[in-house]
């Protein structure tokens, strides 16, 4: 940014999966920028960290940096860019829970981290009882800012942003996941049939596997959902 004579202002955390924020203090300490998130996504990114020995660590050993949750709110989840508005909009569950979308109302631009995906396979992992339906609502939310183009935090480098397209896509994902959990007995069947019924998704079978084992786990009796959704990764 500093090359192209670009001022930073802040370094935006749009939910608090650690793969989404573990890198922004030294992003922060390099622009002298701070890191910006709603109370919601601070809350989840609080318990990242304490998840940090369990999972992200064990995933990626010695690989992830000191990350403290430095991240702090703004009025009104707003903040101004050389006179032009950005709104931090929340949505609620998507991917995780309390999450939210940057919107750049004059650009009819969302930037969505996790909320919309484009051209890739979703990770529902947390999306048991009602979730699918809570991110159909988060979808709608935003819907609603009548956005033009939509940056997903997982996307397809041969698409474009095409906010239509996007949310017509993330939707019609869903309701096939939904599907599929309805028909399949297994997380084993529930892969193999959502990687067949989307066979131009070739990014992101990881996420899907993931979730699909976190998902069937919660079905057994008695079972802890973060357990499983920790040891759904190993």
């Amino acid at each position: 940014m500093a090359g192209r004579g670009k001022n930073l202002i802040a370094i935006v955390a749009t939910h608090g999966h650690g793969d989404h924020w573990f890198g922004d203090n030294e992003f922060a300490e390099r622009f002298g920028a701070p890191v910006v998130a709603t109370a919601g996504t601070i809350a989840v990114m609080h318990r990242n960290v304490a998840a940090r020995p369990f999972a992200w660590d064990k995933l990626w050993p010695g690989q992830i940096p000191d990350a403290p949750v430095t991240a702090v709110t703004v009025p009104d989840n707003a903040l101004d860019l050389e006179g032009h508005a950005l709104h931090l909009v929340e949505v609620g569950h998507t991917d995780t829970e309390q999450t939210s979308v940057l919107h750049v109302p004059d650009l009819g631009l969302v930037v969505a981290g996790d909320a919309l995906y484009n051209g890739a396979h979703m990770y529902i992992g947390e999306s048991a009882g009602g979730g699918l339906d809570a991110w159909r609502a988060a979808i709608s939310t935003v819907e609603a800012l009548t956005p033009r183009h939509i940056v997903a935090g997982h996307k397809s480098k041969d698409l474009d942003d095409d906010a239509t397209r996007v949310i017509a896509g993330t939707r019609r994902y869903l309701d096939s996941a939904e599907t599929a959990l309805k028909e399949c007995s297994t997380a084993t069947e529930f892969f193999r049939t959502m990687v067949a019924r989307h066979p131009d998704l070739a990014y992101g079978k990881t996420l899907l596997w993931v979730g699909a084992k976190a998902l069937y786990a919660l079905r057994e009796p008695g079972a802890d959902p973060v357990a499983a959704s920790v040891a759904a990764w190993f």
